[in-house]
């Protein structure tokens, strides 16, 4: 069973400007991707909101994820006046 995070941040800020606070945020999720924290990762981008997904093997890796990250998102958050939430729940395989 994983865990599953999905942030969304809605923002009027160009594109450029997103692209490069997600460039400043990426070796974060590549590092909790190597550390074997974070099971996967993925960005997508729909006019003016943003998807950011990540996938866990537990609910306690994410927990450290999420307090790992907090201060990059307090920091985007600030710098573009956007606004974010996120769903957290678990995945479930059918057989």
């Amino acid at each position: 069973m994983s865990v599953m995070r999905v942030f969304v941040f809605e923002t009027p800020e160009p594109r450029a400007k997103m692209m490069k606070h997600w460039r400043d945020g990426e070796a974060f999720y590549k590092k909790a991707k190597r550390d074997g924290v974070l099971k996967s990762y993925k960005l997508i981008e729909t006019d003016n909101k943003w998807l950011a997904i990540t996938e866990f093997d537990t609910k306690a890796k994410l927990n450290k994820f999420v307090k790992g990250i907090a201060d990059q998102r307090k920091t985007v958050l600030a710098d573009t006046g956007g606004q974010g939430w996120s769903y957290i729940g678990t995945v479930r395989g059918s057989s």
